[in-house]
């Protein structure tokens, strides 16, 4: 992490719609007051609707304009710089948080929905392009979230975004884990549970046809113990089409998720 640069990049700006709730306009005045090295003024500090400053600074972060697949209280920022820098889309408040890794090149857009769902729920949530990387990308997203307030965070990912979540899950510090139709390996990183010694709730689905990875390989994800489960649905969707509208596991698939945040975040690190 490092301040903004001098002079400092204009922020995102948050478009707001009243359904959802949010942190992104919270999170800025943090940035703002990081950046320049100074306090808040004694009275705004005094304010609990106020983000005092952190004690350390920030990560670099530029406005950019959102993509049409995000909706109204969304903020999106390039996080980082040079080879470190990726696009980050956050929403929600809390302590609480949560990354939504895309699937191998893809984008904010995937997730979208579930970021707006979950940010409902009370968490505070992120997703990001893939980009050249996409360890790069769950970090800047992890930045962004701790950076505005999360203390415990929880990774979701799709298909080789699952098998980032798994196999980092332990040295990021996470409480939880699901994924979604996740490579045993991918891009160097081994989420073979045998290989890591994550030991929070950990979620694993995979389809019975699934053509891109087989279930089979989704299964060396999960640990063999009762926080871990590996569930295999019928049919052949990959990934976050296990989320589809048409998909007739979307709901089991979306509650499994429910049940392991509330299970990570209250065995958690902070409680």
């Amino acid at each position: 992490m490092r301040p903004h640069p001098t002079p400092r990049p204009a922020l995102p700006t948050v478009r707001r719609r009243g359904s959802v709730p949010l942190v992104a306009a919270a999170a800025l005045v943090v940035l703002a007051a990081c950046s320049t090295g100074t306090e808040p003024p004694r009275d705004a500090a005094a304010d609990p609707g106020t983000p005092t400053a952190l004690a350390s600074a920030p990560v670099a972060m530029t406005a950019l304009e959102p993509s049409d697949c995000l909706t109204d209280g969304v903020a999106y920022a390039e996080v980082g710089s040079g080879l470190g820098a990726a696009r980050v889309a956050w929403a929600g408040s809390g302590r609480h948080g949560v990354v939504l890794a895309p699937q191998l090149r893809d984008d904010v857009c995937q997730w979208a929905g579930e970021l707006v769902r979950l940010a409902g729920e009370g968490y505070l949530v992120a997703t990001y392009d893939w980009g050249a990387s996409g360890e790069v990308g769950l970090r800047a997203a992890l930045d962004v979230l701790r950076t505005t307030g999360a203390q415990d965070v929880a990774l979701v990912g799709a298909s080789a975004g699952g098998t980032l979540a798994a196999g980092l899950a332990d040295d990021l510090g996470a409480v939880a884990v699901v994924a979604l139709s996740p490579p045993s390996e991918n891009g160097g990183v081994d989420a073979r549970a045998a290989s890591n010694d994550f030991t929070g709730p950990l979620q694993v689905f995979s389809s019975t046809d699934d053509p891109q990875v087989p279930a089979a390989d989704s299964a060396l994800v999960a640990r063999q113990d009762a926080s871990s489960v590996v569930t295999e649905v019928p049919g052949t969707a990959h990934g976050i089409e296990l989320l589809a509208p048409d998909n007739p596991h979307a709901d089991h698939v979306r509650a499994t998720i429910d049940t392991a945040l509330e299970q990570g975040f209250a065995t958690g690190a902070t409680g």
